[in-house]
């Protein structure tokens, strides 16, 4: 929705669903959820006339509108006196003043542009965000300080000392938000902001009150926003697969086979959890690349590089998102992200490597779908939910006839342990053998592999439409099961502190928490069980937690990954979280509905 002057309509937006917008001086734009743009308003010059594509963000200025391409290079429209002339390269952000523009770079650094030559040089060093004024432009970098440049005439350009995670320019003002959530401004006519008024909201914006929490800036973070530099999550994103073997522990398998043991499941796996708002369009180069070293040569880094330098002179890497390096898995299993790669095309700032960590034998080519879709999801932002210290997750010797069973959720890893029965219904799965024979076994882990409601959030997978924040108790919610929630509600959250909230969701036994399907060599088949009981799913989240030191538990985990029973609640069951109760009190078969209630002091 857009309100204020609409003298050249350019408050009467597009129809569609948008996941940004831009308002310029008599027109507006917005990226659509399908990534293309729309703009709405003057367009004298054309700067209405979006150019077709898939498309990051978008940018609006007083003649012209500029966007990033999915590649990350810019494209800009409109009037045509200088304010179109783009560099070249990769780029993250866009943004636009009168007439001026300026990108923020892969690498953290910005160029600008501009019809008259003016505010064109932004200083050195690496930015993680920049913003526009009118003549006069601000950014925010890499240590989370304040940097502005161009017409200081009423002290615009003269920010303050001190952290913050964004920052705005207007006509002859700047203003910040800080890291503490305080808001503060600089130039003509500015004041302090009234007592209460809520620094920022907005969808993908951190908002404690909103139920979304501030995270560390720039980094994974079970909090809001997501990291600067990570991936689109809407729209494509392009892929692109090297496969490299070694002298010492060399292929002898095909490349086809490799890719069929991991990439269809993290394509369908992506592209299922996003709701189909994400496409993930893989380009992989099928041939063995054989590094100049031995594997040992290159275990404390080094992979990322050598297999770009063995792919260069035959990949075009121009427009691609993200870079897969995958070893042979005859000889190597699991998986690490964060890196980047310089390639002939360009800077890439996301990597992947998968099959990164040496077997102690060779083995038969095995399935990796399900850590390459993990490592995926950390170079969109997310962050590991296990401890980085297996030791935090030790647990005592199992009394007899028990035995610890652990529960998994999501992708990420959330995970808890709980004492079952040796035999355990609930753990139970059939193998089918080849002569007809069928017998049982009980698994020791149960794996739901749906996405947490929560990560879709944090990604832009679920709109504010299906988000319930409970600021008020009692209070009665209507829960549809989060892997196919249709236009109903996913999440319900309670917000305990500035970057603490409970989470609340449905499970069903649907898609990925079906169960797991699987086949043995001789032919033996089996389904191991994914979800134990249908139920409503409780956490809680702390965004002030970094990767791997438990930033989302289990309710009634104390930090042990111990909890009672599996964490799933049925109808008349109960969980007390931090002076909240949490039952749920009926279920259709297509609906959980919870009661929240909160404890009364005294």
């Amino acid at each position: 929705m857009c309100w204020g002057d609409s003298t050249d309509g350019q408050t009467l937006a597009a129809d569609g669903s948008f996941s940004t917008v831009s308002a310029g001086q008599t027109h507006s734009c917005g990226l659509l959820k399908d990534g293309s743009v729309a703009c709405w308003g003057a367009n004298v010059h054309g700067q209405s006339d979006a150019p077709e594509g898939h498309f990051r963000t978008v940018a609006a200025g007083s003649h012209h509108s500029c966007a990033v391409a999915s590649g990350g290079a810019i494209v800009c429209w409109g009037l045509e006196d200088g304010r179109l002339d783009v560099p070249g390269g990769d780029f993250s952000a866009v943004t636009i003043g009168d007439a001026h523009s300026c990108g923020l770079r892969t690498n953290g650094s910005v160029s600008c542009w501009s019809a008259s030559g003016s505010f064109t040089q932004a200083p050195d060093g690496e930015f993680s965000a920049i913003a526009a004024g009118y003549w006069h432009v601000c950014g925010i970098r890499t240590d989370s300080t304040v940097a502005c440049w161009g017409d200081d005439s009423s002290g615009q350009s003269s920010p303050p000392g001190g952290d913050f995670i964004a920052v705005t320019g207007g006509f002859r003002h700047s203003c910040g938000l800080r890291v503490d959530g305080g808001l503060v401004c600089w130039g003509a006519k500015t004041v302090a902001h009234p007592p209460g008024v809520q620094p920022v909201s907005g969808l993908g914006l951190p908002d404690p009150a909103l139920c979304r929490p501030y995270g560390v800036w720039g980094v994974t973070t079970a909090g809001f926003p997501r990291p600067y530099w990570a991936a689109p999550t809407v729209g494509p994103v392009r892929v692109a697969v090297l496969f490299m073997d070694f002298p010492d522990a060399p292929a002898s398998h095909s490349t086809r086979r490799e890719a069929e043991l991991g990439l269809p499941f993290l394509e369908d796996y992506a592209e299922s959890a996003s709701y189909g708002l994400l496409d993930v369009q893989i380009t992989p180069l099928h041939r063995w690349l054989r590094a100049e070293h031995g594997y040992d040569h290159y275990a404390t880094g080094g992979i990322d590089a050598e297999a770009v330098k063995l792919a260069d002179s035959q990949f075009d890497f121009s427009g691609h998102d993200i870079v897969v390096t995958v070893m042979p898995s005859s000889h190597f299993g699991g998986g690490a992200a964060f890196g980047n790669a310089k390639t002939e095309e360009g800077f890439i700032r996301l990597t992947v490597r998968m099959n990164v960590f040496p077997l102690p034998e060779p083995r038969e080519p095995f399935a990796w779908g399900v850590p390459a879709a993990h490592e995926f999801l950390h170079t969109l932002g997310l962050l590991d939910m296990y401890p980085s210290d297996r030791s935090v997750h030790e647990r005592a010797e199992a009394p007899s006839g028990l035995e610890w069973v652990e529960a998994r959720f999501g992708i990420m890893t959330l995970r808890g342990y709980f004492l079952a029965q040796t035999r355990d219904n609930r753990t139970a799965h059939v193998w089918r053998h080849p002569d007809g024979y069928e017998s049982t076994a009980y698994s020791h882990m149960l794996s739901a592999r749906e996405t947490l409601a929560w990560s879709r959030w944090q990604l832009g997978w679920l709109d504010e439409g299906q988000v319930r924040c409970v600021t008020e108790t009692p209070a009665t919610v209507g829960l549809r099961p989060v892997a196919d929630p249709g236009g109903g509600i996913a999440m319900a959250a309670i917000p305990l502190a500035a970057h603490e909230v409970i989470v609340i969701e449905s499970r069903r036994r649907i898609t990925l928490d079906a169960g797991i399907d699987h086949t043995e060599p001789d032919g033996a088949r089996t389904t191991f069980p994914g979800l134990a009981t249908e139920g409503v799913l409780v956490y809680t989240v702390d965004a002030s937690l970094p990767s791997g030191h438990l930033p989302v538990k289990l309710a009634g985990d104390a930090g042990d990954g111990q909890v009672e029973d599996y964490p799933t609640l049925s109808v008349g069951e109960s969980v007390a979280v931090r002076g909240y109760t949490i039952t749920v009190a009926a279920d259709d078969g297509n609906t959980h509905t919870v009661t929240i209630t909160k404890a009364v002091n005294g």
